[in-house]
């Protein structure tokens, strides 16, 4: 062990979440809510509602109105909202991961780079097929 002292941990604060405010209703048409209202769950709610819809007069025609328009689309919006993944919402995620496959992989310096020319050996590679002990 050295005899140097430990450094003091120094804690350093980042200020940058203060900056994503959350976007909420509180009053509409100067009729307050009960309950304020987030704008992305209300976002989420509405693509629910148009999803819900569509498959409730295709594939879930059978299930009665009010639950293909009140309660399905309530319980994925809530289930949608309770989710992260890698920390972000789920619709930033799965754009963010579209993007992803869209990009590029062949980069040099964050250009893109051609390949045109087929690479062959000239002669025969020689591999191992099984480890073997001496």
């Amino acid at each position: 062990m050295s005899d140097k002292p430990e450094a003091p941990r120094v804690t350093v604060s980042n200020y940058t979440k203060i900056w994503n405010l959350d976007w909420v209703i509180y009053a509409l048409e100067g009729k307050k809510l009960p309950v304020p209202a987030n704008l992305r769950i209300i976002g989420i709610f509405v693509a629910c509602e148009i999803i819900f819809l569509i498959l409730g007069k295709t594939l879930l025609f059978f299930l009665p109105s009010s639950y293909t328009m009140i309660f399905m689309p309530g319980l994925a919006t809530w289930l949608i909202a309770k989710q992260k993944l890698d920390g972000k919402a789920p619709h930033l995620w799965l754009l963010g991961m579209v993007f992803f496959w869209m990009r590029n992989k062949r980069l040099h310096r964050y250009r893109k780079i051609e390949h045109t020319k087929r690479y062959g050996y000239g002669s025969k590679v020689v591999y191992r097929i099984r480890r073997e002990r001496v």
